[in-house]
């Protein structure tokens, strides 16, 4: 016991001599010259960019974090200081932060969702015989979805990029969606050609092609042959995580507990990774409704 007493006298000896040197220190920095105030500033800013460097830098509080890194205030704790190199970003890739996860989520979406691209490729070509301008329209969906949850890692890592890729993977989404629904309408044939040029302005929005089929059709068989179903439910997931993200839902809620895990950002990624998969899992089955059960358009080997 006696021994225990002696330690703790010791410890708290040491932490009340490093609080005076801490004391001393600010005290002596706030008798220095602006001048001399400057050089010791700057020499505290070389040793901590050589900390970070050398990997050896702490997560932050929200708060001392600069405007330019402020972004959710319902975050509390476990932020990245700015890093000094695109070298110390992708070594922090490695280390549990805020961004940890949104950069996994998407870089391990990235590397994944070009998987089955070799399996549709085969089939498309040996099984199904599809046209090049089929083959072109899945391959945008693949590069779109590709090009944004590239995009979207890279930037989570490093700080700087757009929200460009958000704009690949709407633009390579709907095209085969479109192209695999109205492929057998009779607006496809030669008489109309002139009509279908007018029409192409409904590629601004997926929703407009999308309600024209279910209504033409029938929500029946625009569910059964369309694949509307599949074609919701990637829109909810995307409308969802949008949605998250905006409210900052759940660390609006709880904050300072979803600080590294499961807050809006990173549920919004696992979302769009979600959608992503959800919408080529639509294609397919369109796809191999159109080449097995429908055996294809009537008019195929027309003129």
């Amino acid at each position: 016991d006696k021994d225990r007493w002696i330690n703790e006298e010791d410890e708290r000896g040491g932490e009340g001599a490093e609080k005076e040197g801490e004391r001393s220190s600010d005290e002596g920095f706030m008798g220095m010259t602006p001048l001399l105030q400057a050089h010791h500033a700057m020499e505290k800013m070389e040793e901590f960019v050589h900390k970070v460097w050398e990997g050896r830098w702490r997560v932050i509080p929200h708060d001392v974090l600069p405007d330019w890194l402020k972004d959710n205030d319902f975050l509390l704790h476990g932020h990245r200081p700015p890093m000094p190199s695109f070298r110390a970003c992708f070594k922090s890739i490695f280390r549990i932060h805020t961004e940890t996860a949104n950069i996994w989520t998407h870089l391990l979406g990235c590397l994944f969702f070009p998987l089955p691209g070799p399996h549709v490729h085969v089939q498309t070509q040996h099984v199904f015989r599809g046209s090049v301008q089929e083959k072109v329209v899945i391959g945008m969906f693949f590069l779109g979805a590709v090009l944004c949850l590239s995009f979207s890692w890279l930037f989570h890592t490093v700080y700087c990029g757009t929200t460009v890729g958000i704009a690949f993977l709407i633009m390579g989404s709907f095209p085969c969606f479109i192209y695999l629904m109205v492929c057998c309408d009779f607006f496809s044939t030669p008489q109309y050609r002139g009509v279908r040029v007018c029409l192409w302005v409904l590629g601004l929005s997926g929703v407009v092609p999308t309600l024209h089929f279910v209504i033409s059709e029938g929500l029946i068989k625009a569910t059964a042959i369309g694949q509307i179903g599949w074609l919701l439910l990637m829109a909810i997931l995307y409308i969802t995580g949008a949605c998250l993200y905006a409210a900052r839902i759940p660390e609006r809620f709880f904050p300072g507990k979803c600080d590294i895990w499961f807050h809006s950002h990173q549920l919004f990624h696992i979302l769009v990774v979600a959608g992503a998969f959800v919408h080529f899992h639509g294609v397919c089955n369109l796809q191999e409704f159109r080449y097995t059960v429908g055996a294809g358009c009537a008019d195929d080997g027309a003129p």
